[in-house]
């Protein structure tokens, strides 16, 4: 009887131990080290979520505004992404707001009584824009020597009153040069400016206006004996809560140097604003008075 191999036996089994001892040694090793191996996979891996804090917010879309908006001094058409009207936006410039323009409107004015023309419906339109309520009023003023030195429109509200707008459309389109002056002659320079500022401040404002401003348009001086007080009228108007006085000087060449410094002192004790005309917008001129 032939005797088995027993090496080739014994063999066998240690192959099979070692096998089985280096897998278990593999499997073991992988489960301690796991954890620490990077996430390699093109799969996202959901962000981990605090218990405590809150989930962060979803940004939010803008809302489009549902017309263009138009610029209400020049013709510009510009499409925009806003979280409201800007009109509305607009209306929070001034509150219930009252305007007295004083236009000097002797020889040399000539210019500025044709832009008031010209511009008084787009004048209107942007003010009633910027304010809930507008009232407004006008003073035509020229010598102090003439039989009329003044012409006035009494203050009205003209927002939402079509009948107010025309009545003061009607009195602008009116004005020429030396209207409401009468008989007399304009020999020197200064103009009845104390006397147009006071008819201005005596206007019947509107008792729910927050704001009244009163803006003197002129080249000239007033006269010197009359300085003084034209100052102090300016001081307390301003002083008395919610008024201001803002003046426009249009270089014509007439006056120079003294009549800016004039206007601007005016301004100053009035609280408002001085403008320089370069050649522009009245209007434009009048809206730099008020911001």
């Amino acid at each position: 009887m032939r005797r088995r191999n027993q090496i080739a036996s014994i063999f066998g089994m240690s192959a099979l131990d070692l096998f089985a001892s280096a897998l278990g040694a593999f499997i073991l090793i992988s489960i301690v080290i796991f954890p620490y191996f990077p996430n390699t996979s093109p799969t996202p891996v959901d962000p981990v979520v605090c218990p405590v804090c809150p989930p962060p917010a979803e940004p939010e879309e803008p809302t489009p505004c549902p017309d263009p908006v138009v610029c209400p001094v020049c013709p510009v058409v510009t499409p925009v992404t806003c979280p409201e009207p800007v009109q509305d936006l607009a209306r929070t410039q001034f509150p219930h707001f009252d305007l007295v323009i004083a236009l000097d409107i002797t020889s040399s004015m000539g210019q500025q009584i044709e832009d008031l023309k010209s511009e008084v419906g787009q004048l209107s339109e942007v003010l009633s824009r910027l304010s809930p309520t507008l009232g407004i009023g006008l003073v035509a003023f020229g010598d102090r020597f003439f039989d009329q030195p003044v012409t006035t429109f009494d203050l009205r509200e003209i927002s939402g009153s079509p009948g107010n707008l025309a009545a003061f459309r009607d009195f602008v389109n009116e004005l020429e040069i030396g209207v409401g002056r009468g008989g007399g002659v304009n020999s020197d320079v200064p103009e009845a400016f104390l006397l147009a500022l006071t008819e201005a401040i005596g206007m019947s404002w509107r008792p729910q206006a927050e704001e009244r401003a009163i803006v003197l348009i002129t080249d000239s001086p007033g006269y010197p004996e009359e300085l003084n007080q034209t100052f102090a009228a300016a001081t307390n108007l301003s002083g008395s809560g919610g008024y201001r006085i803002s003046t426009v000087y249009v270089d014509t060449g007439v006056g120079g140097d003294a009549v800016e410094s004039f206007l601007e002192r005016v301004a100053n004790a009035g609280g408002g604003q001085f403008v320089r005309d370069t050649g522009g917008s009245l209007t434009v001129n009048l809206l730099l008075s008020l911001l």
